[in-house]
C-alpha cells in the first residue's frame, strides 16, 4: 500500500511539474503574440486622449474624465506606470498586453478550477492567440485592463463559493469589482453573471453564499463606487461622445463572434462567415451545459461569461447604439474556454482527433493575428493606426523647424497623438472649423477637447489670416482628403515643402510671401 501510494504522489507531482511547465510556455506564447509588433502602428486619437489625461494629476484625472465617457481609473494607473517606465510606445502600450497575460493566467485557475488542467491549458492556447485580445492588447486603452479585474472576480467568487465563511474572498472580491466599475461601465454586465452564478438559476441548485452576506458584499460594491456615481448618472443623461457608434445590424453579433476569433472583416467573411463561426460557438455552448463532468452551475458560468454580456449589449443596442467591439473584450475570453472543454471532452475518447480539431483553431487564430500584425483587422482604430504617420509628421518638422515658426494641425483627431510625438519644443495651435450658421465647431465641454488645459486655450483659432502678423513660416499639417471641410488659405501665401505621412501631410507655408 505504502508502494503505491508513493508511485501516486509521484505521479501526482509529474503531472504537476508539466502543468506548470505548460503554463510557463503558454505564458511565453502570449508575451510573444502581444509583444510582436506592438510598436508598429502609430499613437491614434484615443490612445493619444490617454496619453495627455494620464500627465495630469490623480485629482485632474478624476475632474476631466467626469466630462469623458470612461471612469479614471485607467488613467489613473497610466499615470503612474508612465512615471515609472516612461513614455516610449513600448512602456505604454506594455500596461494592456501584460494586463492580458495576467487575464490568460487567471483564465487558467478558472478553468482548472471548474474543468480539468488538460482543458485549462487548451483553453490557454486558444487565448493566448485570440484575435480580439491581441489587437487591444497593443493599445493603450482600458479594455484588457477591465479584463484582468473581471476575471479576477470571477476566480475569486469560485473559491468563495467554496469556502463560504472566508474573510478573505468577499474582501477581494468588493475591491475587484469596485476597480471593474472604476475602469469601464461594462463592468455591469459581468455582475450579471456572477448573480445568475450566485443565484443557481437554471442549474436547480440552491444559492451558491448566503442571501445576507452576498446582499452586504454587492453594498459595499455600490458604497465604494458612490463617490463617482453621480458623473455617471449625469453621462448616462447626456450621452456625449457616442454619436460616432453605428446603428445595430442582424449582422453585428455574428460579425463580432468571428472577429473575436479569427479576426475575418465583414467584407471577407460575409454574413455566412459570421453565421458559421457563430453557429459552431453556439454548438460548443450546448456541449459544454451538456457535459456531465462539470456541475450545472459551473457550465452556465462559462457559458455566461461571453454569451449574457454580448447578447445584453446587442438587444440594448436596437434601442442606444452602445455595441462596441472593444468593449466587450474581456467577454471574448469566454469563446477560448468554450472550445477548450469541448475539445476537452473530445480528448477523453479520441485524444488524436482533439488534438487535430486544437490544431485547426489555432491556425485559424494564427491567420486572424497576421491581419492584426499587417493592420488589415477592420476594428475601429486600425486605419488611422496604418495610415496617419503622425510619427513621420513629427520627426520631419522636427528637422527642419526654424525659429518663429507655427505648427497648425487642422482637426482634433490629429491633435492629440501628435502632441504625443511632438518634442520641437513648439506648443501646436489648432484650427476649428466653422459651423454652416458660422460659429466655431470647438472647443467643447467634452471628449478630446478636456485634454487641452485651459491655459492653452489661445492656441484656438479659425481665420488663418490672424497667422499672419506672428509666424514666419506656418506648418500646416491635414488630411490629404478632407471630406468635411476645406481650408482657403489667404493670398499671398505661398507652399514651399511637404512632408508625406501617409493619408495625411505637412505642408509648409510662408505667409506674405509676394510682399
Amino acid at each position: 500500500m505504502n508502494a503505491g501510494t508513493g508511485e501516486a504522489g509521484v505521479v501526482m507531482i509529474e503531472r504537476w511539474t508539466l502543468h506548470r511547465m505548460g503554463v510557463i510556455g503558454l505564458v511565453g506564447l502570449a508575451l510573444l503574440a502581444r509583444f510582436h509588433g506592438i510598436t508598429e502602428p502609430v499613437i491614434w486619437y484615443d490612445e493619444g486622449f490617454s496619453l495627455l489625461l494620464s500627465q495630469r494629476s490623480p485629482a485632474l484625472i478624476w475632474t476631466t474624465t467626469a466630462g469623458d465617457v470612461h471612469p479614471p481609473l485607467y488613467y489613473v494607473v497610466l499615470h503612474y506606470w508612465t512615471a515609472l517606465l516612461g513614455r516610449s510606445v513600448l512602456s505604454v502600450r506594455s500596461l494592456s498586453a501584460l494586463a492580458d497575460v495576467g487575464t490568460l493566467l487567471l483564465c487558467i485557475k478558472l478553468m482548472s478550477l471548474l474543468v480539468s488542467r488538460r482543458a485549462a491549458l487548451i483553453a490557454g492556447v486558444l487565448f493566448a492567440l485570440l484575435p480580439l485580445a491581441v489587437r487591444y492588447s497593443q493599445e493603450v486603452r482600458m479594455y484588457t485592463l477591465l479584463g484582468l479585474w473581471l476575471m479576477a472576480a470571477t476566480v475569486v467568487l469560485v473559491c468563495w463559493g467554496r469556502q463560504p465563511y472566508s474573510r478573505r474572498y468577499p474582501l477581494l472580491y468588493v475591491l475587484l469589482m469596485a476597480a471593474a466599475f472604476y475602469t469601464h461601465y461594462f463592468a455591469a454586465l459581468c455582475v450579471l453573471v456572477h448573480w445568475l452564478y450566485w443565484s443557481g438559476l437554471g442549474s436547480g441548485e440552491p444559492v451558491l453564499l448566503p442571501v445576507r452576506r452576498w446582499l452586504l458584499v454587492n453594498v459595499a460594491i455600490v458604497l465604494l463606487y458612490m463617490p463617482w456615481l453621480p458623473n455617471f448618472v449625469e453621462q448616462a443623461r447626456t450621452m456625449k461622445g457616442l454619436e460616432w457608434i453605428p446603428p445595430m445590424t442582424w449582422q453585428t453579433l455574428p460579425d463580432f463572434i468571428s472577429q473575436s476569433t479569427v479576426m475575418t472583416t465583414p467584407a471577407e467573411g460575409g454574413w455566412w462567415g459570421g453565421l458559421i463561426v457563430s453557429a459552431l460557438m453556439i454548438v460548443c455552448a450546448v456541449r459544454v451545459l451538456t457535459d456531465r463532468r462539470i456541475d450545472r452551475r459551473s457550465a452556465l458560468l462559462l457559458v455566461a461569461y461571453f454569451f449574457v454580456p454580448v447578447v445584453v449589449v446587442f438587444l440594448l443596442s436596437w434601442a442606444v447604439p452602445i455595441f462596441i467591439p472593444r468593449y466587450l473584450v474581456f467577454a471574448a475570453v469566454g469563446l477560448p474556454m468554450l472550445v477548450a472543454i469541448t475539445l476537452d471532452r473530445i480528448a477523453a475518447r479520441w485524444p488524436i482527433a482533439a488534438l487535430l480539431c486544437l490544431c485547426l483553431f489555432a491556425a485559424a487564430q494564427w491567420s486572424g493575428l497576421q491581419r492584426v500584425y499587417a493592420q488589415q483587422d477592420g476594428l475601429n482604430g486600425t486605419l488611422p493606426r496604418k495610415m496617419v504617420r503622425l510619427d513621420s509628421i513629427a520627426e520631419g518638422i522636427r528637422r527642419e523647424f526654424q525659429a518663429g515658426d507655427e505648427i497648425v494641425i487642422d482637426d482634433l483627431f490629429w491633435y492629440l497623438p501628435f502632441s504625443y510625438y511632438n518634442d520641437t519644443g513648439i506648443q501646436p495651435r489648432l484650427y476649428v472649423s466653422r459651423l454652416p450658421s458660422g460659429k466655431p465647431s470647438g472647443p467643447l465641454a467634452y471628449g478630446g477637447w478636456l485634454v487641452i488645459p485651459q491655459r492653452l486655450d489661445w492656441i484656438f483659432f479659425s481665420d488663418v489670416s490672424a497667422l499672419e502678423p506672428v509666424a514666419k513660416r506656418v506648418w500646416w499639417v491635414a488630411h490629404k482628403n478632407p471630406r468635411i471641410y476645406t481650408v482657403t488659405f489667404p493670398k499671398g501665401w505661398k507652399q514651399t515643402q511637404t512632408i508625406d505621412g501617409g493619408d495625411i501631410e505637412a505642408r509648409l507655408f510662408i505667409p506674405n510671401a509676394e510682399r
